[in-house]
């Protein structure tokens, strides 16, 4: 069957919606710790390793998900992250927070690995001429998906429960991943140029100093964000005193700005290059966070500058697959890119664990520091690029 381009790309964004659930994380925890007694930072730690598996099935699992094709890749994505969901609603049913962490943290979280990369890979082949713009398009998707959850998680509670929430969820986001697997294809003329070229090996992408730059930009650009991400509705509440409906609508707000910042900066990365965007959002955002101390007591204040670090955040994201694509090429991108987005995996554990250090709100000036120290990272990139590749 011929496949249209642009259904190629809503099949991916119905992909990255259902996965991109992951980061209304923050409305689970109230309801965990009241239900179960479940202390939020050991909760906190589902969504960690959700994020970890998420960032290295994408690295180990992402040349397999190549071979095997989007529909299969696709298919595994949905069933991991399908039993993920139900099997947090049994962790919840038994009590076992050691379950789940099994289930919703590293069974979900290879489910979201399969079910992130596989989208980005193929829809960015479709569309060579815009490779930012398409990534962009798609894994803003995976923001929106925070949006979407974060009005249905506590409607879903009340109704059916916290593990009919999760049992809810995970059936429901499991047909909508279904359907978008069975559509993906890769573009014929990919497809069959597949085998033309020699994959790097671990070694080769790690030892490169490009590689370990890239790597670097991402994981401090990661780590503010994600923590913010990890305890927004707490945040909102303890900060500046929202209300709990205000502190749901402040979640899916910050979602809406993640996707649009996603959207935003991977477009505009196509016209002035990635380097280029890469070093504007990161210093608007060492900018925000020096101010977000100063502006605790004001709750618009803090929720603006929140919102323009959180666009940054997923800027990040979508600028890095043609980032990568621009220094690699399109033969070795997916697998550097793959490789890099363990960046995140390890941002998700050390961006909350900095968050925790302190309840004070001045912790916020050390994530402006990390960004002082990404655009440090990000001229010592340049100076890499700048010179001849030397191939041994």
């Amino acid at each position: 069957m011929k496949k249209n381009k642009y259904l190629i790309v809503l099949a991916g964004m119905i992909m990255q919606l259902s996965i991109g659930s992951i980061y209304a994380y923050s409305k689970w925890i109230e309801p965990l710790s009241k239900e179960l007694n479940w202390d939020a930072h050991d909760t906190k730690t589902g969504f960690s390793l959700a994020i970890c598996f998420l960032g290295l099935t994408a690295a180990f699992m992402g040349k397999f998900a190549q071979k095997v094709g989007p529909t299969k890749a696709g298919l595994l994505a949905t069933l991991f992250l399908t039993v993920g969901l139900l099997g947090s609603a049994l962790a919840v049913n038994t009590g076992s927070i050691y379950l789940f962490y099994l289930t919703f943290g590293v069974l979900q979280g290879i489910g979201l690995g399969f079910g992130y990369v596989v989208p980005v890979y193929t829809v960015v082949k479709w569309f060579p001429d815009k490779p930012g713009l398409a990534s962009g398009i798609i894994i803003m998707s995976f923001a929106l998906g925070s949006l979407l959850a974060s009005f249905l998680i506590s409607p879903l509670i009340a109704s059916t429960g916290l593990s009919g929430a999760f049992a809810t969820l995970g059936i429901a986001y499991g047909i909508c991943m279904l359907l978008s697997a069975l559509y993906l294809a890769n573009p014929v003329n990919v497809a069959t140029a597949h085998h033309a070229h020699v994959d790097l090996t671990p070694k080769e992408i790690i030892t490169d100093k490009r590689f370990i730059a890239l790597w670097l930009l991402l994981f401090l650009n990661v780590c503010g964000g994600i923590a913010i991400i990890s305890k927004a509705a707490v945040l909102g509440q303890e900060v500046v005193g929202m209300s709990a409906a205000q502190s749901t609508l402040f979640v899916a707000i910050i979602g809406l700005f993640n996707g649009l910042g996603r959207l935003f900066w991977s477009s505009i990365s196509d016209k002035i290059g990635c380097w280029t965007t890469f070093m504007l959002f990161i210093g608007i955002n060492v900018v925000c966070f020096a101010l977000i101390p100063s502006f605790s007591t004001n709750n618009t204040s803090f929720q603006i500058l929140t919102y323009v670090i959180i666009a940054g955040y997923g800027a990040g994201f979508a600028t890095m697959p043609s980032f990568v694509k621009s220094i690699f090429g399109t033969e070795n991108y997916g697998q550097v890119l793959g490789y890099t987005l363990t960046a995140w995996s390890a941002a998700a554990f050390v961006g909350p664990l900095l968050l925790g250090l302190s309840t004070e709100i001045t912790i916020f000036y050390l994530f402006s520091l990390l960004l002082v120290v990404a655009l440090i990272v990000g001229f010592w990139l340049k100076g890499l690029l700048a010179k001849p590749l030397v191939v041994a």
